[in-house]
């Protein structure tokens, strides 16, 4: 395939910039030294987003159908909510993609993924009681049906991102923002030094963070809201397979995916240990919920540090490197693998996570402090 935005139907909205900004370089006296060891030049140049210039912050939302099938999704009541009053709506998101995933019980997910890069856009939209009002009515919590909204606040120092400049994916398909060449990537340690706000905090979570399971929360027939922990870590994390010939596909699937399967189904099956809250594992789809060849992780820790923890001591973790470090030095630039990914470290403040009529395992429903709403 020839690189253009065939494999998913999405294209590069975003303005190409030749150097990085001042503002990703990080702040000129840093408490945190870089990791980047002198002199080091990256095999391959990776790419980073800059929000417009005057906004202090972005949203980053997650909506959630779920049911008891594929089948049950395309009956689902959210699929209007979705076409009206969010990907139709004239205040909706710059950009968003679809995503399935299975739950471990059997239940089905279809989750959109919405970006606002303009607070007063946001704004306008939430303020929409048409929209809003769709998530309280009785109805929600009856039924075969599940819903859930997880709507971050993320300013503008506490992100990072990677991308390939060729293989449009996440905010780099939004007119609305630039992305640079990041003077940060191909070393362990680059995605801290990537966070502008690393430079001067730790970005730790607070002691009292811990996963403990809430009993009490059944999960259907109920909605609840869930206060997230100060400094809560999110990463999307995706790989594609829809430019690669016959032979770097065969290589990809005999060498790569299993220690990738591995890695998150031990995330998945080992939040105390990992302190992974949360591990969603979505194959993209259109809007319809047919597949595109690309999947990724969505996963919440405790911590950026719990991540970095994971990602430079595991060897689960160890297993995907190798594997990836070795297909590029076999391939070299004809390598036709693409990765991407976002990293989000989350306020303790401003951040939404609800859950209506959902199975209990479902995103962050059995930990943290929660409030009962219905």
């Amino acid at each position: 395939m020839d690189g253009s935005a065939v494999e998913t139907g999405r294209q590069i909205g975003a303005r190409v910039l030749d150097t990085a900004p001042p503002e990703a370089v990080g702040a000129p006296e840093r408490l945190a030294p870089l990791r980047k060891p002198p002199g080091f030049v990256p095999a391959v140049q990776r790419w980073s987003f800059l929000l417009p210039e005057g906004e202090t912050a972005m949203r980053v939302a997650f909506f959630g159908a779920q049911a008891g099938s594929a089948a049950a999704l395309d009956a689902h009541p959210m699929r209007d909510w979705i076409r009206i009053h969010l990907t139709g709506h004239a205040s909706g998101p710059t950009c968003f993609d679809h995503s399935r995933n299975r739950l471990a019980d059997g239940q089905m997910e279809h989750v959109v993924c919405a970006y606002w890069v303009s607070e007063a856009r946001f704004t306008a939209w939430s303020a929409d009681t048409a929209a809003e009002g769709w998530w309280h009515r009785p109805e929600r919590l009856v039924g075969p049906f599940g819903a859930w909204r997880e709507v971050l606040r993320v300013p503008r120092d506490h992100q990072e991102s990677i991308y390939w400049k060729d293989y449009p994916a996440g905010l780099m398909t939004s007119p609305d923002v630039a992305i640079f060449p990041t003077p940060y990537c191909g070393y362990y340690g680059a995605m801290r030094d990537r966070l502008p706000a690393a430079a001067i905090d730790a970005l730790d979570a607070p002691d009292s963070a811990e996963l403990v399971t809430r009993q009490e929360r059944v999960g259907y027939g109920e909605h609840w809201s869930v206060r997230p922990p100060h400094n809560l870590a999110l990463i999307r994390s995706a790989s594609t397979w829809g430019r690669m010939d016959a032979e770097q596909r065969a290589d990809f699937d005999l060498k790569l995916r299993v220690p990738l399967k591995t890695g998150m189904d031990y995330l998945a099956e080992n939040p105390l240990p990992s302190g992974c809250a949360s591990l969603r594992w979505q194959e993209t789809t259109d809007p319809e919920g047919a597949p595109r060849p690309e999947a990724h992780a969505h996963a919440y820790f405790l911590s950026l540090r719990h991540m970095e923890r994971w990602a430079e001591d595991h060897a689960t973790h160890a297993a995907i490197f190798r594997a990836a470090i070795q297909r590029y030095r076999h391939y070299g630039p004809a390598n036709q693998l693409r990765t991407w990914h976002e990293v989000y470290i989350l306020p303790g403040d401003g951040q939404r996570f609800e859950y209506l009529n959902c199975d209990p395992q479902t995103g962050l429903l059995r930990w943290f402090e929660a409030k009962r709403l219905a």
